[in-house]
This record gives structure tokens, sequence and C-alpha cells, in this order.
């Protein structure tokens, strides 16, 4: 199957860039878009406050005169607010009079008479008027642009006689020019932060999701060649990403070792049987080609035959026992066995079948232990232990063994007074098809798998087995198993 490209689009990482992008682009948008209409609300109110003023300046201003409104009344009145700085709230804007600034502004003032005749506009305007006894502001459209047309009676002050009517169209020149520059302002700010979030999304999608690049990459080596030494880099951050780099290296170095010792075991088998395998072989070719006339050499050549077949049985026996080993915590969790028990019943059938070898066992448990370990795989941990302290023996033919208990475990200790092995040995006794004298183990019928199995169990029922030696001394193997609290067995129930 081929390896699919890496970075495509498809990965977590852009997928990730993309979803972070548009999270951004859309914070920046919606906020931007309320800022920008909570401005046009502000301005919009603002132009609507200086209409209503204006109205109320006008009706001041005009109010004034006392007479019936005529142009010339109205002109008067207007040119003298623009001599005035300030005239009933009216206010020139710098040196510009007060009605080219309004023209400035949008706005346009209409007088008309008790009639609703038009008498007066500062600009023209097609804008329909109606008589309307009440001030009155209204928003509209002129070409199509929002405006506000603002509107109402003119009272004498002395007696509140009406003199006419105005009204003001305001165009909000101002506001839609505000407006217009900010609606520009924000869709190039929009386009900037559109660029800015996309960088930033990746950005930030990349960098977190590096340690998931490097394990990728580590992975593709490993894939390319199962004994890399490639490891994912543990970063310093201290976050679940660097407990999960740590906890793949850990799995890289277990499959390593796991295919290591594979092919160890393969060759190590392969080496194994083919010497029994050879020797076989010799003897039925000499049997075939004069051996079977000569009686002696018949038997001969059938014991060897049948040792070397003992051999070969004996070694595939421990293989499946090697394979069920690791196998036990799916098979036989829920097995419980009494320690005590076990070991003096070990302990008496050693001292029966070796009857010149001297057994001593210290037992410092007052009560009966619960473990969680099959039976049968207990009694062949002790029996592996007891008998390679037997075959490993040599003047001193004496063996002591100990039961005791510390803290939640039991503790078992195995001791002999024989070969004994160096620092190097202890190290690699445990391994797989190891034996510490080859010529010597096979003589005394070892494959070098008994110590594997042993600790393969033991690993597999949560408990674990040291070794402690001197060269030409002894040994003392130790191992120890967790401690099933508050059991009961059913005949106490």
């Amino acid at each position: 199957m081929p390896t699919k490209k890496r970075g495509n689009p498809k990965s977590i990482r852009w997928k990730w860039g993309f979803l972070l992008s548009i999270a951004f682009f859309l914070l920046y948008f919606l906020s931007a878009l309320l800022m920008l209409n909570v401005y046009k609300s502000y301005q919009y109110d603002q132009q609507k406050n200086e209409a209503e003023n204006l109205l109320y300046s006008v009706q001041s201003a005009l109010s004034e005169i006392d007479t019936k409104l005529s142009v010339n009344s109205v002109e008067s009145m207007f040119e003298k607010i623009s001599v005035s700085t300030v005239t009933k709230g009216l206010q020139s804007v710098g040196n510009y009079p007060f009605l080219e600034d309004l023209k400035s502004r949008g706005a346009n003032i209409r007088v008309f008479d008790t009639d609703g005749q038009l008498l007066y506009e500062t600009q023209k305007s097609y804008t329909t008027f109606i008589k309307n006894p009440d001030t009155y502001l209204r928003e509209t459209k002129l070409n199509d642009l929002e405006a506000f047309v603002a509107g109402g009676p003119i009272l004498s002050q002395e007696d509140s006689f009406l003199l006419g009517y105005v009204q003001i169209v305001f165009r909000l020149n101002d506001y839609h020019k505000v407006v217009s520059q900010m609606t520009q302002y924000f869709w190039l700010v929009t386009a900037l932060v559109l660029v800015l979030s996309a960088a930033a999304g990746y950005g930030i999608a990349f960098y977190f999701f590096r340690p998931i690049k490097q394990m990728v990459d580590t992975m593709d080596a490993i894939e390319e060649d199962t004994l890399s030494e490639t490891r994912i880099k543990i970063s310093k951050s201290k976050d679940e990403f660097t407990d999960l780099s740590v906890h793949i290296n850990g799995l890289l170095d277990k499959m390593a070792l796991y295919v290591t010792q594979q092919k160890q075991f393969v060759e190590d088998v392969s080496h194994e049987l083919r010497t029994p395998t050879a020797i076989v072989e010799g003897h039925l070719k000499l049997l075939n080609r004069w051996g079977k006339e000569d009686p002696q050499i018949l038997d001969e050549s059938l014991a060897a035959s049948l040792t070397e077949i003992q051999r070969m049985k004996t070694l595939v026996q421990e293989m499946l026992d090697l394979s069920r080993a690791e196998q036990v915590e799916m098979h036989y969790k829920n097995e419980v066995t009494p320690i005590r028990n076990v070991v003096l019943h070990t302990f008496h059938n050693f001292k029966m079948l070796y009857p010149d070898f001297v057994f001593n066992l210290d037992d410092d448990l007052s009560r009966e232990i619960y473990v969680n370990i099959y039976r049968n795989h207990f009694e062949q941990i002790l029996v592996i232990l007891m008998d390679n302290a037997v075959k490993y023996s040599t003047d001193r033919h004496e063996i002591h063994l100990s039961i005791s208990e510390s803290m939640s475990y039991v503790q078992i200790a195995i001791q002999d007074f024989g070969e004994g092995m160096s620092q190097e040995d202890q190290q690699k006794i445990f391994s797989r098809f190891y034996r510490v004298d080859k010529a010597r183990s096979r003589n005394k019928g070892g494959n070098g798998l008994g110590l594997s199995i042993a600790k393969e169990l033991l690993e597999g029922y949560k408990g674990d087995i040291t070794v402690e030696s001197v060269l030409g001394h002894g040994s003392v193997f130790r191992i120890q198993l967790p401690i099933l609290k508050n059991y009961v067995p059913d005949e106490e129930l």
C-alpha cells in the first residue's frame, strides 16, 4: 500500500490550521462589524440630535420676528444669524457664515407662511411640505440615503401667534462621509486580517501539532527499518504530547527489543534443533549403510537417537511453555494459589527425589498466604529454580529454601552452594537459550529456557525474580509476588 504524502490538505495540521484561521477571522469580523454598527448608530444619533437642535434654534430665531413673515424678514434674520457668533443656540463654524455652513453639512431650511406657501429656502428642494401644528422629525430616504425631515410651526415669542412654518431637510452629509470612510477602512482591514488570520491559524496549528508530525516521521522511519533507533524528540513543555512521546518511545524500545529477541530466538532454536537433528540423521545414515547388521552399533545409534529426540521434545515443550507464559494475564487472571502449601509440597518432593542432598526450609509465615497465580505455574517456577539449584551444585549438596512476608508481597528465596556465576552472566541469565557454560549445561540436559519461562510467568502475574551470585560459591534466586488482601477461600465461607 503506498504511503500517503505528508503535508496534504487532509492532514490534521491543515484541518486545524483552516479551522483556527476561520475562528480568528470570524472573531475579528463579528467584533469589528459590531463596533462599526455601534459607531454608525452613535453617529446617526448625533446627527439626529443636531437636526433637532437646528430645528429648535431656527424656530427660536424666526419667532423673534414681530411682524408677518416675509422673504425680506427671513433673509434679514438669517443674515443676522450669520454675523452673530451665537444666536439662540446657532453657532458659526470657523469663518463660514451660517448659511454656507448649513449647505456644507447638507441642511436645507425652508420657511412657509401660514397658508403653506413657500417664502424662503436656502437651497432648492423638492421635498413635500404638509402643514403640521406639531413639531416633528421623521426619517426618510433621499437618493437612497438616510436623511431627516424636521419641521414645525413658528410662533411669536410675545403672544405665541402663528407666524408660519419651518421645514429643515437634513441630508446627513457628514454622517454618510464618515460612514463611507469607516466602511472602506473596515474592508481594507478585513482583507489584511484575513491574511493574518490564515498565517496565525496555520502557524499555531503547525506549532502545536509539531509533536504529531515528529511521531509520524518516526513511524515512517520505523516502518522502513524495524530496528531503526530513531525516536521522538521529547519536548520540555511537559504536556500530554510529552507524555505520549515518552510512552511511544518506550513502546518503540520494547518493539525493537522484541524484534531482536525474536530474531535471536529463531536463530537459537535453529541452532538448538540443528545439532540433535544432525545427530539423529547421522545415526540413521550409519544404520542405513551397514550399522543395522551390527547389534552393538544398532543399540548405540538407537539410544543416541532417542536421547536427541527426547532433547528436541523437551525443547519444543519448553518453547510452548514460554509462549503460554506470555499469555497468563489473559487466560489465568482469576486463579488463586495458597503459597505456603505449594512451597511445602515442593520442598518435600525434592527431599524425596534427592536423598543425597540436604534441604533446609525457613518458614517465617504464621498463616497461609494467597496469591493471584495459577497453581501449576507456581509449581513450575519452584521446580525450575530447585532443579537448577540441584544441577549446578558441586561438592556441597545443600539447598536452602525460605519463605517470608514483606509489606504486600510474599518473598521466596532458593540458595545453592554450587558453581555460581559472574556479574556478566547474572545480567544475561534470564535471556532465552542463554547458558552460563554451554557445554556443561548441555551435558546436564539444559536448553537455557527454564529461567526465561520462570521470569515470563512471574512478570505475567505482576511478580519479579532477581539473582545474587558469587562465582565458585553459589547463587541465590529471589522471587516475589503481590499478596491478595482480604481473600477468604471458599471452604472458610
